[in-house]
């Protein structure tokens, strides 16, 4: 059976879609691939770009920045996925006009405009969820999970600042000596971190050996660099989907399964459900539930108005005319 192309006599047999859709999908997956590459030699940059919420953050509270990689493997692993998820994030627009030039064939003229409407307005939303999360969210949620375990301190009492109780003592610097000696040591501050001043394997210089340090608390926020970067993946993933609650409230609308009066009526119920989906996405604690809901709300509420402000009628146009 022909598979017939709406915007012109052609037809198409079984046989050539599969083949069509084969090439789509071959010039698809070409591009990632030389820019997983590309991006695999610059991954130290992008895992500096993770970490910086987070160093920011530990710095706040005087706890080491360092993060932890508990296995050979792991760095590495981490900055595959991470060239291989930037590849295809780069790619996203030209894999998305390959699955148009797929399926624009079959579609009516007034249809094709819908796509036109939806796919630029869809990637601003998915670009704004990104940013409020990178520079917003993120650094409250985990300034809240790094206070929240800060909180189970030892039972110790205060010290009052007097004189020296020890010949030995660590100077407390907020960066590191121009000029030290081996064996000389200093605390880094506001990191917290104990450095020890040690000779290089060619003798003519000094590195320093690192430990870290915490303030009394019972529980050490030590974080591993691909649990966090998981994380970190993961909510970007959720909130980039989320952000596109207006688009769905807008193809209901167009659908006729929505109507914007339906949905006024029912914002409790929308409220409710959108607390739910809050809960899913974020790491379940309050604040990033609220934090997560308020933009959603105020995203339920443009789902409304775009329904009010781009009909059917607008967006279609003259469609008999397109059609004939």
């Amino acid at each position: 059976m022909p598979i017939v192309r709406k915007n012109n006599d052609n037809s198409m047999s079984i046989g050539d879609h599969i083949e069509e859709l084969r090439i789509r999908l071959v010039w698809c997956i070409i591009p990632p691939l030389p820019l997983a590459i590309i991006f695999f030699f610059l991954s130290d940059t992008i895992v500096q770009w993770f970490l910086i919420p987070l160093q920011t953050v530990l710095e706040k509270h005087g706890l080491p920045t360092q993060v932890q990689v508990l296995s050979p493997p792991e760095f590495l692993l981490a900055e595959m996925k991470i060239a291989l998820g930037a590849a295809i994030l780069t790619a996203g627009p030209w894999i998305l006009f390959q699955l148009w030039k797929f399926v624009s064939p079959g579609l009516h003229l007034h249809e094709r405009r819908f796509v036109y409407f939806l796919i630029p307005f869809s990637t601003l939303l998915g670009a704004l969820g990104l940013l409020l999360m990178y520079f917003f969210m993120l650094p409250v949620i985990l300034d809240f999970m790094v206070s929240l375990a800060g909180h189970v301190e030892f039972n110790t009492t205060s010290i009052s600042i007097g004189e020296s109780i020890s010949d030995i003592t660590f100077p407390v610097l907020e960066a590191a000596p121009e000029n030290a000696a081996v064996g000389d040591a200093w605390i880094k501050m506001p990191e917290g971190v104990l450095n020890v001043a040690v000779a290089s394997g060619d003798g003519t210089t000094l590195e320093s050996l690192t430990v870290p340090m915490n303030h009394g608390s019972l529980i050490s926020q030590q974080f591993q660099l691909s649990t966090y970067l998981s994380f970190v993946i993961m909510l970007m993933f959720s909130i980039a989907v989320a952000f596109q609650l207006p688009m769905v409230m807008l193809l209901l609308g167009w659908l006729g399964v929505a109507k914007a009066s339906w949905l006024r009526k029912n914002r409790r119920y929308a409220l409710l459900i959108l607390a739910v989906l809050s809960a899913f996405i974020t790491p379940q604690d309050i604040i990033s539930m609220l934090m997560m809901l308020v933009p959603l709300y105020f995203l339920y509420e443009l789902g409304i108005q775009l329904i009010v402000w781009v009909p059917t009628s607008r967006v279609a146009g003259k469609t008999d005319k397109d059609d004939a």
